[in-house]
């Protein structure tokens, strides 16, 4: 609430006076205020302000010792995917991955999204046949990654070819479960359409 009235920057400058401890969930909810702002205006200018203010928080996260997790970055990323900002992607993505290297699935799941969101047919397939190629059991969560990202995407035919390399007892979360069987019975109900089409 105190974001969206006053701004980031006066946000964290009056917690700074007050002796509030800015913590991760002010930080989170500032970066979700520049996002909001950026993708709610049509002035350019405005927008490029809130990104760079929400690089600065990301900033203000490292230096305070705070370790960036997908919480912060998620929600930033997801923004540039959907203006198709390659370069601006990437240059995030550098950050997060030096700053959290545990991350590296989940950047993987948004490139994911970025190189479907552009059309980049070379980037998806390259992807998908390192990841199928590569059939290491630690590369397990990997591929649980990218499955969401395709299955998201609504990449029927690679999402199908990299379900065959994953063991689906070993999906470590309850979301990624739900997705991947929300696009199967999706694929399903569209088969039993053709078939009935066919009659």
């Amino acid at each position: 609430m105190c974001a969206r009235k006053l701004g980031p920057d006066a946000t964290i400058e009056v917690f700074g006076k007050l002796g509030k401890e800015t913590g991760m969930k002010e930080y989170n909810a500032l970066i979700k205020v520049c996002i909001e702002t950026a993708r709610n205006t049509t002035d350019e200018d405005v927008s490029v302000e809130q990104i760079y203010k929400a690089y600065q928080i990301l900033k203000l996260v490292k230096e305070n010792g705070f370790k960036i997790e997908e919480e912060t970055y998620g929600q930033f990323l997801v923004y540039l995917i959907d203006f198709g900002m390659v370069e601006e992607f990437f240059f995030f993505h550098e950050l997060i991955k030096h700053e959290n290297p545990d991350s590296l699935p989940r950047l993987a799941y948004y490139e994911m999204l970025l190189w479907i969101r552009v059309n980049n047919e070379e980037k998806i397939q390259e992807h998908c046949h390192s990841i199928v190629a590569d059939d290491a059991v630690e590369k397990s969560y990997l591929r649980e990654c990218l499955l969401v990202a395709l299955a998201e995407g609504d990449r029927n035919q690679e999402f199908l070819i990299l379900l065959e390399t994953l063991d689906i007892t070993k999906v470590t979360s309850v979301a990624s479960l739900e997705s991947i069987f929300r696009s199967l019975g999706k694929l399903f109900a569209w088969n039993l359409m053709q078939k009935d089409f066919c009659w």
